[in-house]
């Protein structure tokens, strides 16, 4: 690990968060709207190309990299805990996993909380992805793959929408990644209390506050909105990367190990001492290039 650029990293994050309590006057979801534009510190591509989108009528873009096949596809949900986040907040994080993974990434904007509660996120997922299988950056094409990518709450959607697809018998996916995903909304992780470090904003009080605003009275332990509790039987392969020093780290190892039980396939990356959804900072940790160098390797390999 390259200590000074990891410094760097969590310089940034503290700073952030000093910026976010200062604004507590404002309602939750303005303050964590604003804070998710600042998170990443990923740098733009410019051999990377910006197509405009509309799955479904929701906005969106597709992200080509020089390499990317087009017959090859990806949903990216992003994260955000399901009440910020869009595409100014991660199209520089996408161009980076569109090069990584040369495939056409689609990089939507679903309904966000409290305005539009769940199922409305998963809704837009599934018809963004339907939509994805038979709709390409160069017109109506079906894909040849398909995939799903989410960080953070992005990848507890895309897990629910995997789940969706299945129950509904529509179109599949090849393969899915996640980074830092949150699957357990009753976050009741062991991680979520011993890795809690108020200095960077990780703290358990942040995922119970956002969970509110996105279940507004629907059970956390609903499959589909929290995939630790469904049955994970028929999934695709997965590929699932955390930190073991943040509060989601559970929420991917007890997910990976429901899998692994009914006979799935299930991969689980595990880094030490890294910050949430660290892959969003490239290039400036080495440990987010080799990170999406192993998803990209995953995707490329199915």
């Amino acid at each position: 690990m390259t200590c000074t650029a990891l410094e760097t990293v969590r310089q940034h994050l503290i700073g952030l968060g000093r910026r976010m309590a200062a604004s507590s006057a404002q309602p939750p979801e303005v303050a964590a709207r604003a804070a998710m534009e600042e998170y990443f510190m990923a740098t733009p591509l410019t051999n990377v190309r910006r197509l405009p989108a509309s799955p479904g009528g929701l906005r969106a873009e597709w992200l080509l990299g020089e390499h990317s096949d087009c017959s090859r596809r990806m949903l990216f949900l992003h994260g955000g805990g399901y009440v910020a986040g869009g595409i100014t907040a991660y199209r520089n994080f996408a161009m980076w996993i569109a090069q990584a993974m040369r495939c056409a990434v689609l990089l939507i904007e679903y309904r966000l909380a409290p305005e539009h509660p769940f199922p409305a996120a998963l809704e837009d997922s599934v018809a963004a992805f339907r939509w994805m299988r038979e709709h390409g950056p160069d017109g109506c094409a079906a894909a040849r793959r398909a995939f799903l990518l989410g960080d953070s709450a992005g990848g507890g959607l895309a897990l629910a929408t995997l789940l969706a697809l299945r129950e509904r018998s529509a179109s599949h996916a090849d393969a899915a990644v996640t980074f830092s995903a949150w699957t357990d909304l009753t976050n009741s992780g062991a991680s979520m209390t011993e890795n809690q470090d108020p200095r960077l904003g990780a703290v358990k009080a942040v995922p119970d506050l956002f969970a509110g605003l996105y279940l507004q009275g629907t059970d956390p332990r609903h499959p589909l909105a929290s995939p630790l509790f469904a049955n994970l039987e028929g999934l695709p392969p997965l590929l699932m990367q955390a930190s073991a020093a943040e509060l989601f780290r559970d929420d991917t190892v007890r997910v990976a190990e429901k899998i692994l039980a009914v006979g799935g396939e299930a991969h689980v990356d595990l880094w030490p001492g890294l910050v949430h959804v660290w892959q969003g900072f490239a290039p400036r940790l080495p440990e987010a290039i080799e990170a999406l160098r192993r998803a990209g390797e995953f995707i490329q390999s199915i």
